[in-house]
């Protein structure tokens, strides 16, 4: 890295952000400027230096953890905004060169893994399928003096929102970017092929015929456009203009997914990655391999896939070590304790 000592970390991720634009990688544009403003707001805030030499140093890498951490970001950012420095480090620094420092990164926060529930269980998704699948009888015309139905229909875009997530759900965990840049042209039959907005691989499914109402129900009627969803702008032809276009999309959708689930689960938290969590935990436990599971997801590796399924396992083994102290049979030959009374012995 000598010979970029002295170059500003500002300008050389300008650069790394420009060409990823060029290449049509907006996401990862859009992630390595957040994380260029978060660093520089943090070098502003302790008046140190932004060149790259300055920049990566192990004590400095760990002041700027301690900095976001202090500012309660949560360690899914910390990860994401260290593993983006990680990655423009890579660009400055050849791996496995001589100036190349592999444990640089050791002592900060870099982890991809998930320890909140994302995905529902069987009972809650087969609500929410349940409910979608019923949108299509509730939207056919009734005649005007028949009895109102019991459960009035749900407002026009809530029930484009649940029919994209149980779609999403039944496309195997099709995630939101990828639906919404489906093409007509993609469509042969009951078959999708497309690439997988972030990675590129080619995915190739089946619409399950118990979803082919609810797609052909929701598909886009405009023949002007190329799109097979109504979720992008027909208009918007500029790549960059339209993932912008796509991320107002992905809003709106959140927001009309929290509104499903004040209706329909109550406490529950929806979001545009949960059938996609959901589909793969319960793929899981259905006992579909794990390779399978992540072939389908379209991951790049399975350790992708198992970060997925991380809360699904750790409760899978506290139930077994419950199991399995139970199975000792000692509740006679000892006191058991009630909580409060192990509270205090762990107090001690």
């Amino acid at each position: 890295m000598e010979e970029r000592k002295n170059v500003e970390l500002a300008e050389y991720m300008a650069d790394v952000i420009a060409r990823l634009r060029e290449e049509k990688k907006y996401p990862a544009a859009r992630i390595y400027r957040s994380t260029l403003n978060s660093f520089m707001a943090f070098a502003a805030e302790e008046s140190g230096d932004t060149l790259v030499d300055d920049v990566y140093t192990p004590g400095r890498l760990k002041a700027y953890q301690c900095w976001l951490r202090g500012r309660r970001a949560k360690w899914n950012t910390v990860s994401t905004y260290m593993r983006s420095l990680h990655a423009v480090y890579n660009r400055l620094c050849v791996p496995g060169s001589a100036e190349y420092n592999p444990k640089l990164f050791d002592d900060v926060y870099t982890k991809v893994e998930s320890k909140t529930k994302r995905a529902l269980e069987k009972e809650e998704m087969e609500l929410l399928v349940e409910e979608g699948l019923g949108l299509l009888s509730r939207t056919e015309d009734v005649p005007a003096d028949s009895t109102p139905p019991a459960d009035p229909p749900l407002p026009t875009t809530v029930q484009c929102a649940l029919a994209y997530f149980v779609l999403m759900f039944c496309l195997r965990g099709m995630p939101f970017i990828d639906l919404a840049y489906l093409r007509k042209q993609d469509l042969e039959g009951d078959t999708i092929t497309y690439c997988r907005h972030k990675t590129g691989r080619q995915i190739t499914l089946r619409i399950p015929p118990e979803a082919i109402g609810l797609f052909e129900a929701f598909r886009n009627k405009d023949a002007r456009s190329t799109w097979l969803f109504p979720i992008l702008d027909v208009g918007k032809t500029d790549d960059a203009r339209l993932y912008e276009y796509y991320l107002k999309a992905l809003h709106r959708f959140n927001h009309q997914l929290s509104q499903v689930a004040a209706l329909l689960l109550p406490g529950v938290r929806l979001s545009s990655y949960t059938s996609r969590h959901t589909w793969a935990t319960l793929a899981f436990r259905r006992g579909i391999h794990i390779g399978v599971i992540s072939r389908a997801l379209g991951h790049s590796s399975v350790k992708v896939t198992e970060t997925y399924l991380k809360p699904f396992e750790d409760a899978k083994v506290d139930a077994a070590n419950a199991d399995l102290i139970v199975s000792l049979g000692r509740k006679e030959r000892g006191k058991v304790l009630n909580s409060g009374q192990a509270g205090q012995m762990f107090a001690r």
